[in-house]
This record gives structure tokens, sequence and C-alpha cells, in this order.
């Protein structure tokens, strides 16, 4: 299968797209709520003061200059607590964000911010750095005030993308895990694109580490679950299980029931969706593939008079009744069930593939997690959706993902 998402790689982080930098009246507040006892040495104290009074007149030149006495003069924490306050203050009034962020991080550095404090002043590091694209900076910065309790809906947004920038993309999707669980777990509604933004930094991600890989993409694979099952539309159900099968590098047996699924949620687009499907089921199941190609055509997709999909219309067609015949409701061995199984069910005719899956089941020599995955097919195709459950639970290894995405659908669907 050749489908390709449509979701655009650059969908921007909802609570992150454009970021308010609220720095300076951030920590100008909490200075002014709880500052730091402060001693200044002898040498700094009247540099200090000179450059306070200049900068409540708004006299920034002659602010510069006592500020640079003060650097020179600062051999004490509390010193280096009131430059960095001062040139903190300096960046403000001037628009400067350079400033800003050296006067926070010489704040920061003194070890004179109140513990109470010190997630708000690493918040604005972070955010500052972020701007200044010193993207490994702003990483530590914003990952130290989570980690004091910031709960900004900014904070996370700048976590994701800093670690993105740094080359961390699977770090990056888990950040976005974490933002989108502190969100319902405070009963708050996580923005589709939230779910969006993750989802476009895993499909942009090329990790050539295996292990880098293997944590991409589970990671991805639980945010893309949690997005499906607060938002299933049939666009995301293609989307998602396009990423699915992209991140996951699935074998076409699995893709075939992933094409299952997509056509089941109705989230099959365009022509080349629904030829792809016809392509892996015409030769083993025509009857599948004639409905599939009806389907296209009754959607406006696919052109049963010219082409390709003429000429595939018209060797299903010829092969229908010959395979119809050829099939038994017994089998000799569970190879041979599963195989008629598979039949039946390209022919829609659930209760004689779930009576064979049942059987390949009991007689073995099969791959169960293969059987439980089509057997809940057939359950779910026929409404039985309690027993589908269950079928769905028993498929383990590679094909677990796919049967999860089974189950959600049938919490969400009216099957």
């Amino acid at each position: 299968m050749k489908f390709v998402s449509t979701m655009a790689l650059g969908l921007a982080l909802a609570f992150g797209a454009t970021v308010t930098l609220g720095t300076q009246p951030a920590v100008a507040k909490e200075k002014k709520a709880k500052g730091p006892s402060i001693n200044l040495s002898k040498g700094a104290r009247e540099a200090a003061a000179a450059a306070q009074t200049a900068l409540a007149a708004n006299d920034t030149a002659g602010a510069a200059t006592h500020l640079a006495a003060l650097k020179a003069a600062a051999t004490t924490d509390d010193d280096r607590y009131v430059l960095g306050s001062l040139i903190y203050d300096m960046g403000g009034k001037s628009q400067n964000m350079a400033q800003q962020l050296e006067g926070i991080d010489l704040m920061l550095a003194s070890g004179k911010v109140d513990p109470a404090q010190q997630r708000s002043f690493y918040l604005a590091q972070g955010q500052l750095a972020y701007q200044a694209k010193q993207m490994a900076k702003a990483e530590a910065a914003i990952s130290q005030a989570i980690q004091l309790g910031a709960s900004d809906p900014n904070a996370y947004a700048l976590l994701v993308e800093a670690k993105n920038q740094n080359g961390k993309p699977a770090e990056a999707v888990e950040a976005l895990e974490a933002a989108v669980a502190k969100n319902k777990a405070a009963g708050q509604p996580v923005p589709s694109e939230w779910y969006g933004r993750g989802l476009s930094i895993a499909l942009a991600a090329k990790p050539k580490d295996p292990a880098t890989q293997a944590r991409l993409a589970a990671a991805t694979g639980r945010l893309a679950q949690t997005w499906i099952e607060a938002y299933p539309t049939k666009s995301n159900w293609r989307d998602t299980l396009i990423i699915y099968r992209d991140l996951n590098k699935i074998d076409p047996d699995q893709e075939l029931d992933l094409m299952r699924l997509m056509r089941t949620a109705g989230a099959l687009k365009g022509e080349r969706d629904y030829m792809d499907y016809v392509q892996s089921t015409y030769l083993k199941f025509p009857a599948e593939a004639k409905a599939v190609l009806e389907e296209g055509s009754q959607a406006g997709f696919v052109n049963l008079s010219a082409g390709n999909a003429k000429e595939l219309y018209a060797i299903v067609k010829g092969k229908i009744a010959a395979d119809k015949a050829s099939l038994s409701k017994s089998a000799p061995s569970g190879r041979a069930a599963l195989a008629t199984g598979d039949a039946y069910l390209g022919y829609g005719e659930w209760a004689s593939a779930i009576d064979l899956y049942k059987m390949a089941l009991a007689k073995g020599g099969v791959d169960a997690n293969v059987v439980n995955t089509r057997l809940g097919m057939a359950l779910a195709r026929s409404g039985q959706k309690d027993a589908a459950k269950q079928a769905f639970a028993q498929v383990t290894g590679p094909r677990a993902g796919l049967a999860k995405y089974w189950m959600i659908y049938l919490d969400k669907s009216a099957v």
C-alpha cells in the first residue's frame, strides 16, 4: 500500500505556535512580591543605587554606564543578584531580550532567587533562550521549570519544540504526551492541533539509531491512539493508520488488515487509496476487490469505465463464481480453515468466517495473532462488539498495535 498522509508537516503547535513571552512581567512580579534579603558589598552599593536611579528616570544611557561599573565591582552573590536584576530591568525598558536573558542568568547563578520563585525564573530563562535560538539552554531551563511545578501550557510547548530542535524527536513527542495527560487530568480539553504537532514531528524525524526509532514509534503510537480516541474523524483515522504503518514498517499481510480497518472506518480517500487496496486483494480475494472498486466508484474516486480500474473490475468479476464454488465450510487443517475463513471474510459472510477462524484456532498450526485479528474483524462487522474486543485482546506481538486501533474503533463507532 502506498497511501500517503495528507497531514501537513508544518502544523503549528496550538499552544506554542505563537509563544507569548511574558517573561518581564512574570519575573518582575516575583521580584516585587518576594525579593531576597540583600547585603551589597561596599564597592557595589553606590553603582547599584546610581543605576537604579537612572533606570527610574528612563536614562538608559546613564544606566548602562553605572551597570558597567557595578559589573566591575560585583564580588558577592548578593552583588551579582542585584546586577542581574538591574540588567534584566534595563533589557525590559529597551526591549532587549538578550539583556533580559543575561540578567536572569546572573540572578539564577547567584543562588539568591527564592525557591518559591525559581520556577518562574527558569521558565523566563527558557523562553528567552528559545527566542535567542539557544535551544540546549532553553530545553534545560524549561525542563527545570516543569520539574519545579510550572504548568503554563507555554512551558510544555517550548519544551516540545526545543527538544525537537535539539534532535530529540522521541523526547519531544513524549513531552507532548505529558502535556496532553496533564490537561486531561485537569479536565481541560486538548486541541486536536496538539496531537497534530506531535505526529508531524514524528513524521519528519529520520532517526538512524534503532533504539531511538523504537522509542519514537512507541511514543507516537500512544499519542496517535489518544488522538483518535478524542477526535475519531475519518481524516484523522486515515492519517493515524498511515502514520502507524510508516513508523512500524508492517508486513504486507498486516497492511491489508490495516486497509480493512481504514475501509471500515470510512477513511479511504482518493483513487490511489482504493486502487492500492484492490491491488492487494484482487488475486486472492476477488469479491473483496470488486466491493472496494464499486465503493470507490460510488464515492466518485474510481472510474470503472476506463484504465486499470476497468481492467481489474473485469478480472475480479470473472473470478468470483469459480472462487465461491470452491469454498467449503469445513477444513482438514488449521491453515486450510484460516485460508477459507479469509475468503469468506472477503465475501462479507461474517458468520462463516467466524466459524472457520474458530476452527483454525482449535486445529492449530497457525499464527494465533493473525487468526484472532481476522476473527475480531469478522465479529466486529457482524455487530458482536464484546466478542470482537475479546478476540483483539488476545493479539500480541507486532499485530498488537493494529488490534488496539480496532478496539478504539469499536469504542467509537456504532458497529
